[in-house]
C-alpha cells in the first residue's frame, strides 16, 4: 500500500493505492489515531501532569479490489493530530491485512482578514497540531513580540482563535513557531532528530504572514472635537499678521471716534482680537471632522481624507462551557441553585425541599483559604438561617460574594454531596478607563480567579505583546493589575488570557504545558478558563 503525496495538510487530496490484495474484494480503509486529553492530578493542588492517549481507528472509506487485487482510492486528509499516521486495510469481517501506508499530517495556519484598521478582529484557524514534546504548543508573535500560544489537544489538532490588529498604519508581521518549554523554539530544524525522540513531530514548518493596518481617524463618541488635531503654524501666523495689519490701519487713520474720546490704542486692541478670533474660527471650521485639508505649495496641491469613526469601547469574553455537577437527589432534604454558574455580584436563587416543616436551619457555603506555598483547605462560611415552610421548602435570593473561582457548595446540616447545592464562580474582568492620553493608568480588575495551579493566574497582553501574569489566590479571587497606556493616539488592545501557573516538571514526552504564558485557545485550557478582550482609545496630549 502506498499513499501519494505522503505528507500534506488537513483537507488536501491524497490517493491511496494497493496491490497484492485478495482479488474482487471489498476493503475498509482505517486511519490510526488517538484520543488525547490532559492528565490532572491533585499533588497537592490540581495540576497538569501530562497527556493521556488512547488508540482509536478512523474509517476513511471503502475500496474494491479488481481482478488483480489492486485498488486506488482518492480522499481528503481527515481532521486529526499532526504527525505520522498509519493507513491499513481491513476485510469485511474485521481482519486487518498486514500492508500499511504511512502518512504525515502537517500543521497548517490560515487567518482572515489580511487588512483593516486598528482593533480589527483577526480570526486564525489551525489544523494539524499535535501532542508531542515540540508539537503540542505553537507560539504566535506580532511584530516580534509574543502574543501567546495555542494548543488543540482536546479537539483532534484543530482549533481557532481571534486576536486584534494593533499598531500604526502599515505592515505588521505575524510569525508562528513550535514551542517548548516556554517561549517559541526558533530553530527546531536543528534540534533532536526523530530517531532520538518520537516527540519531534510534525515537521518544523514556520508560518510567516503580514497584516496591513489601514489608516483611520478614531474620534470619541462623547467629545468628537477632542480628537481633531489642529496643526497649522503657517495659518496661525497668517491670522496674527492679518490682525496686526488691520489694527495698524485703523490706528493710522484720523476718524470721528477720536472726537468721542475713544483711545486709538484701545480700539486697535479690540480690532486685533476680533480679526484673530475670526481667523481661528475659520481654521477650526476647515479642520473639523469630515472636512478635507488642502495643502498648496507653488503650483502643487493635494487633498487628503482619512475615514473617521466614532469610538465605542469593546469588552468581550470567550467563555468555554463549564459543566457543574447536578443535584440528583429527588427525596429527602436537598438544595438546588439557579443558575449554577455565576460571577461575583450575580444573584442566585437558592431553593430547598424535603426539610422538616417549620424547622429552622443554618445554611453554610464552602470556600477555600490558604496560599499557593502553604497549601489550602475548604472552609465553611455561615450564610444565613432559613425556616422551612409547611411543605418543607424554602427559597431566597443570594448575591455571589467576592470569592475564589471554582466549585462551591451551599449546605444545611449533614447533607450528602448529592443533596448539596453546587455552583461554580466563574472569572470576570473589567477595566477602569477606556480612553485617555498616554500615561493614563488603566486598572484591569479580575474577580473569581481560582485557587488551583490551573486556575489561579491570568496572563495579560497589551497590543498583542505579553507583559506578565496576575495571581488571585491570596486575595480571595481578586487580581487587580495596573497598566500604563503607551503608544500613539488611536485604539490599543488589552487581552486577558488563561494560563497555567505550575505543574509536572519532569522532562518527558508526557509533560507538555507552557507555564505562565497566555493561552490563545481557552477552549483547550485544562480547566476551561475564559479570555477577555478590551479596547482603549489613546487621545492626543
Amino acid at each position: 500500500m502506498t499513499v501519494s503525496p505522503n505528507a500534506a495538510i488537513v483537507g488536501a487530496k491524497i490517493t491511496v493505492t494497493g496491490t497484492g490484495f485478495p482479488p474482487n474484494t471489498s476493503l475498509t480503509l482505517q486511519w490510526a489515531s488517538v484520543n488525547a486529553s490532559w492528565v490532572i492530578q491533585a499533588i497537592p493542588t490540581p495540576q497538569v501532569t501530562g497527556i493521556s492517549t488512547a488508540a482509536i481507528q478512523i474509517t476513511l472509506g471503502s475500496a474494491q479490489t479488481d481482478a488483480t487485487g489492486s485498488f486506488s482510492m482518492q480522499m481528503a486528509v481527515p481532521t486529526d493530530y499532526g504527525g505520522a499516521h498509519f493507513i491499513q486495510a481491513f476485510l469485511a469481517n474485521g481482519t486487518a491485512l498486514p500492508a500499511k501506508a504511512t502518512f504525515t499530517v502537517e500543521p497548517s495556519f490560515h487567518f482572515s482578514p489580511t487588512s483593516g484598521p486598528d482593533g480589527t478582529p483577526i480570526t486564525f484557524v489551525a489544523t494539524g497540531l499535535s501532542y508531542g514534546l515540540y508539537s503540542t504548543s505553537y507560539y504566535l508573535s506580532w511584530d516580534n513580540s509574543i502574543a501567546g500560544y495555542m494548543t488543540a489537544l482536546s479537539s483532534a489538532g484543530a482549533t481557532n482563535f481571534t486576536i486584534y490588529a494593533s499598531g500604526v498604519p502599515g505592515t505588521h508581521y505575524i510569525a508562528i513557531y513550535q514551542g517548548y518549554p516556554g517561549p517559541a523554539y526558533l530553530n527546531p530544524q536543528q534540534g533532536p532528530p526523530s530517531s532520538e525522540t518520537q516527540s519531534v513531530f510534525p515537521p518544523y514548518i514556520p508560518f510567516y504572514a503580514n497584516f496591513t493596518v489601514t489608516p483611520e481617524q478614531v474620534i470619541s463618541s462623547t467629545t468628537a472635537d477632542a480628537f481633531t488635531t489642529h496643526n497649522s503654524p503657517a495659518f496661525g501666523a497668517f491670522a496674527l499678521l492679518a490682525a496686526l495689519a488691520g489694527g495698524a490701519l485703523f490706528v493710522s487713520r484720523k476718524e470721528p471716534y477720536e472726537r468721542k474720546g475713544i483711545s486709538r490704542a484701545l480700539l486697535a486692541v479690540v480690532i486685533i482680537v476680533i480679526v484673530a478670533v475670526a481667523g481661528i474660527g475659520l481654521y477650526a471650521a476647515t479642520s473639523a471632522p469630515g472636512a478635507s485639508t488642502s495643502i498648496s505649495q507653488s503650483s502643487t496641491s493635494r487633498t487628503t481624507s482619512i475615514p473617521q469613526v466614532s469610538f465605542s469601547p469593546e469588552a468581550s469574553v470567550v467563555r468555554p462551557h463549564i459543566s457543574v455537577p447536578v443535584n440528583v437527589a429527588t427525596t429527602g432534604p436537598r438544595i438546588g441553585l439557579s443558575p449554577t454558574v455565576a460571577s461575583v455580584g450575580d444573584n442566585i436563587t437558592v431553593t430547598g425541599a424535603g426539610f422538616t416543616p417549620n424547622a429552622q436551619y443554618p445554611l453554610i457555603w464552602t470556600t477555600v483559604k490558604g496560599s499557593n506555598l502553604l497549601g489550602y483547605k475548604p472552609t465553611d462560611v455561615p450564610l444565613r438561617n432559613v425556616t422551612a415552610a409547611a411543605d418543607g421548602s424554602f427559597s431566597f435570593s443570594w448575591k455571589v460574594p467576592p470569592a475564589l473561582g471554582g466549585i462551591h457548595f451551599i449546605a444545611a446540616g449533614n447533607l450528602t454531596e448529592n443533596s448539596n447545592g453546587t455552583f461554580f464562580i466563574q472569572r470576570s474582568a473589567k477595566i477602569s478607563a477606556t480612553q485617555g492620553p498616554q500615561g493614563t493608568q488603566i486598572q484591569v480588575i479580575m474577580q473569581g480567579v481560582g485557587y488551583t495551579f490551573n486556575t489561579n493566574i491570568a496572563a495579560v497582553d497589551y497590543d498583542n505583546s505579553y507583559i506578565g501574569y496576575a495571581c488571585g489566590f491570596n486575595s480571595g479571587g481578586n487580581a487587580t493589575v495596573a497598566i500604563v497606556a503607551t503608544g500613539a493616539p488611536g485604539i490599543h488592545t488589552i487581552d486577558i488570557y488563561p494560563s497555567v501557573w505550575w505543574g509536572g516538571s519532569q522532562f518527558t514526552a508526557q509533560q507538555i504545558v507552557e507555564y505562565r504564558y497566555p493561552l490563545l485557545t481557552p477552549q483547550d485550557h485544562p480547566a476551561l478558563m475564559p479570555s477577555f478582550h478590551f479596547t482603549f482609545l489613546m487621545t492626543p496630549g
